[in-house]
């Protein structure tokens, strides 16, 4: 049986990414993955802007060496232009947010602390001036040549404006993955239809259905297949040439009946069957000819739970971004319980704040087939193989499911 950490260094051995790409609007990018490092060939402002609007002095002894603080504005400049002349030390200038800053100015006094008489701006009262202030200055948030994106980054909607801010109006992306899914057993009947008291609705691939529609995954949808060799090997057989990704939920334990593994076996190559994590000891991934297949358990919380730590690196390893881990913090537990040592758990927890500390509490019924657990949850709270008691007020790590 292998162990938890065992998995990741096998999928990363084992997973080719798919190196097919595409080149498309930045419009209709969100979600996607680049293919590609994203460098920029501008300054980020491109040159030194006004963060106020104010009063514009060339240095800070304009300041200092006037008396009665009385100063004449020379000018008046606004975002977007430009100022056509010379001026001197001791001008003034008025300036908007986002003006530009003309060369030998260097500090920017906000209108409020002005006020107006005449034709004169009086500073009304005392203020600490450096160089510097209130001015953006050039390439302060990106800086020409500097990497902003890597490749296999999932653009977000504040990457696109990102992206936009660069001057790009295209970006080269992976192309969308087709996974195939499909779910296996005899007890499964589709949702709306009428059903027997032997028969439960298939959850397991609906949730696939979502979890991958979420991360930008053309999904090919073979339905429901019943316990039966012949047509078990067909939906596969079927199913690899027009997938880069197979997915199948159920059939993978070693009853009489899971003709998964065997098929696969048979067909294929299975690289591991059965892991040391709960939920999702029934769970396995192998290839049928250059297609991966993750086989996973029927239990649909041990479904949800293995695509959310395994199922999202499986997709990231295909699209060639290798990097990824699921994101997780540390917060307190709010229970104590004891587990088996050399086993990795999954337990289905829901966060909550106490005297300022997050913690956590865990679902009181821990099943495989609990699907409420995952609905109450905000996430998923990892007791490490290691351990053998968690201790209440004991720090643990968070999986949040809006990662």
């Amino acid at each position: 049986m292998h162990k938890f950490n065992e998995i990741d260094k096998l999928l990363r051995s084992k997973v080719l990414p798919v190196k097919k790409t595409e080149i498309i609007k930045i419009s209709k990018s969100v979600g996607r993955s680049l293919a590609e490092d994203i460098y920029s060939k501008i300054n980020i402002p491109p040159s030194n802007n006004s963060a106020v609007d104010g009063y514009l002095f060339r240095n800070k002894s304009v300041i200092s060496n006037s008396t009665n603080r009385k100063f004449l504005v020379s000018a008046e400049i606004h975002a977007g232009e430009k100022l056509k002349k010379h001026y001197a030390e001791e001008d003034i200038i008025k300036v908007s947010t986002g003006s530009l800053i003309p060369d030998g100015f260097d500090i920017v006094i906000m209108e409020e602390d002005f006020k107006i008489k005449g034709k004169f701006i009086l500073l009304n009262k005392k203020k600490k001036i450096f160089k510097w202030m209130n001015i953006r200055k050039k390439g302060e948030d990106i800086k020409s040549n500097q990497k902003v994106f890597s490749l296999g980054h999932f653009l977000r909607e504040q990457d696109i404006g990102m992206l936009s801010s660069l001057g790009l109006s295209n970006v080269k992306v992976f192309i969308k993955l087709n996974v195939g899914i499909l779910s296996n057993g005899n007890e499964l009947i589709e949702p709306g239809k009428k059903k027997f008291s032997y028969q439960i609705y298939d959850s397991n691939r609906y949730i696939l259905y979502s979890l991958l529609k979420k991360n930008n995954v053309n999904v090919i949808d073979a339905g429901i297949v019943k316990d039966n060799y012949e047509k078990i090997k067909k939906k596969l057989i079927s199913l690899r040439s027009k997938s880069d990704l197979i997915i199948i939920s159920g059939g993978a334990s070693s009853g009489s009946k899971d003709y998964v593994v065997k098929i696969i076996r048979e067909e294929g190559k299975i690289n591991f069957w059965k892991v040391s994590i709960k939920p999702g000891r029934p769970f396995g991934f192998g290839v049928l000819g250059k297609t991966p297949v993750l086989i996973l358990p029927g239990n649909p919380v041990a479904c949800f739970v293995i695509f959310f730590i395994f199922g999202k690196k499986l997709l990231n390893l295909l699209i060639g971004n290798s990097s990824f881990k699921p994101d997780f913090f540390l917060v307190k537990s709010n229970f104590s319980m004891k587990k088996k040592v050399g086993r990795e758990e999954f337990l289905r927890g829901r966060t909550f704040k106490k005297n300022g500390k997050i913690y956590v509490d865990k679902f009181g019924t821990q099943g495989a087939g609990i699907l409420r657990s995952v609905v109450w949850g905000n996430g998923l709270i990892r007791l490490k193989s290691n351990s053998s008691y968690i201790k209440k007020n004991s720090y643990v790590e968070f999986f949040p499911f809006n990662s």
